[in-house]
């Protein structure tokens, strides 16, 4: 019996080692390790640590090109060859000195499945890739420009937020949302709003549920309005965290909401007309 449960244990463990981001060096962009550093990115563009543009906690990463054809960023890690992986970054455009340039996800070696990904966004962009190794050691890229752009300086990219993981590999659930609340409710609406989940990788959607039944995927946002209630009604809200993994958090708190009154009258009618009299009838329309 403790034989047993010594190799569950084990097991338990060797499994959960195996769930871990394998971005794992701790620089700008790591979850779990950030630091002000590049540690583990490398390419031909300017690559640096910025503390101005973080998606999440204090640093990310910025890649400027320069005249001399350096417009890449770059990372690899050890990968298993046949084995799918989930690639999570978080992207966006940063200044940019050529118009209608349009960086982009490019290049990938030693992955099938991938397909160019242009970063076509100035706001925060959560960029996901389902790809299998071809090699064990598979590289990642971003480019600043395309080709013909290649000795101009100044366009920039900033990432953040990287997760590598072994499909199947993670199975840690987001945290549960504790914090669901209501507002701005009418006769019919209201607005829900909560504070984000976290999870080891990092969560994907939150799903929507009215009186136990799903009414949307917000995919990161953290609000939903809600439309279509009843006046003078009650109902149950509550919302599930879910990553890419699949992994879904405990339920969230239960928020109640009773909607309003229906205090609106309905407008007056103001074509009422008559057809077709005789003697004794009319035919009324409006």
């Amino acid at each position: 019996m403790v034989k047993k449960l010594l190799s569950a244990l084990f097991l338990l463990g060797t499994f959960m080692a195996a769930a871990q981001n394998l971005h794992t060096q701790s620089n700008a962009a790591s979850i779990e390790n950030e630091s002000d550093a590049t540690t583990g990115w490398t390419g031909l563009g300017v690559i640096t640590s910025d503390n101005t543009e973080a998606q999440t906690g204090n640093f990310a990463i910025r890649v400027e090109s320069t005249a001399n054809n350096g417009r890449t960023l770059q990372y690899t890690f050890n990968a298993t060859v046949g084995v799918d992986y989930t690639i999570q970054i978080w992207a966006k455009q940063g200044p940019q000195v050529t118009n209608n340039n349009d960086p982009a996800f490019a290049n990938w070696s030693g992955f099938s499945g991938f397909s160019t990904t242009t970063i076509n966004n100035t706001d925060w962009v959560e960029y996901v890739f389902n790809v299998t190794a071809t090699a064990t050691n598979p590289i990642i890229r971003v480019y600043t420009s395309p080709y013909q752009f290649r000795f101009t300086a100044g366009n920039t990219v900033i990432i953040d937020s990287v997760s590598i993981t072994a499909d199947g590999s993670d199975t840690e659930n987001p945290s549960a949302v504790s914090d669901l609340s209501s507002s701005n409710t009418t006769d019919t609406t209201t607005d829900l709003s909560w504070s984000a989940s976290t999870d080891n990788v990092g969560v994907t959607n939150y799903e929507v549920f009215q009186d136990g039944v799903s009414i949307a995927n917000t995919g990161t946002t953290t609000n939903f309005n809600v439309t279509g209630l009843s006046p003078s009604t009650g109902y149950n809200f509550t919302v599930f965290a879910e990553d890419a993994a699949g992994n879904t958090s405990a339920v969230s708190n239960t928020e109640t909401v009773n909607t309003l009154a229906d205090s609106q009258a309905p407008s007056a009618i103001a074509d009422l007309s008559s057809s077709n009299t005789t003697e004794t009838t009319t035919d009324l329309s409006w």
